[in-house]
């Protein structure tokens, strides 16, 4: 794919969740963004995890269970895991979404709604990007090197391979952002002045 096709395809998918996220309001954008966080944490356990089911089943290979072999079971675990984990992630998600219990109050003021559609948007879509690229890259989408290098191997746009590279930056930005934006903070100062 040319660098221009992989530029329209990412603002494609920008412009798909910005129009998602307006759509589902503001309540639903602050279930998905604390979801997000907690879903994120559960694939890169569940990428590991998969890992670690590959290593056991590799120990004794010739065993069968339901006459498929382990190594035959190993092996379409090492094929299908990038798959298996945003599964994992969609079902999740949908339930997350669906049946969370987290209740979100909102004050009432129309104007004040609105300024806060204005923050919760952009940390939305930006949740939902941050966090396919951890369920897709697993433990590599912490680690710079590999994102470059990932980066690199499909686009040589210098806006794309910056925001790839800085995936940590952005998890830290967004998650405080996110807590600032949903937790009440009241700050009282005094001073004898």
């Amino acid at each position: 794919m040319t660098d221009t096709v992989v530029s329209y395809i990412f603002f494609l998918l920008l412009a798909i969740l910005v129009i998602l996220a307006f759509v589902i309001g503001n309540e639903k954008m602050i279930k998905v963004l604390l979801g997000n966080y907690i879903l994120a944490t559960l694939c890169l356990a569940a990428n590991q995890s998969l890992d670690v089911l590959v290593q056991f089943l590799m120990i004794t290979p010739n065993l069968e269970i339901l006459n498929i072999s382990y190594e035959n079971i190993a092996n379409f675990i090492v094929a299908g895991k990038t798959s298996i984990v945003l599964i994992l992630y969609l079902l999740l998600l949908f339930l997350m979404y669906q049946k969370s219990r987290i209740r979100i109050t909102l004050p009432g003021d129309e104007i004040l709604q609105k300024t806060f559609s204005l923050f919760l948007v952009p940390l939305t879509v930006i949740s939902l990007i941050l966090t396919l690229e951890i369920v897709i890259l697993g433990m590599n989408s912490l680690n710079p090197d590999s994102l470059e290098t990932l980066a690199r191997s499909f686009t040589n746009n210098y806006y794309i391979i910056n925001f790839i590279v800085l995936t940590p930056v952005w998890i830290f930005l967004h998650g405080l952002a996110t807590v600032l934006i949903t937790t009440e903070i009241k700050m009282s100062i005094k001073t004898d002045i």
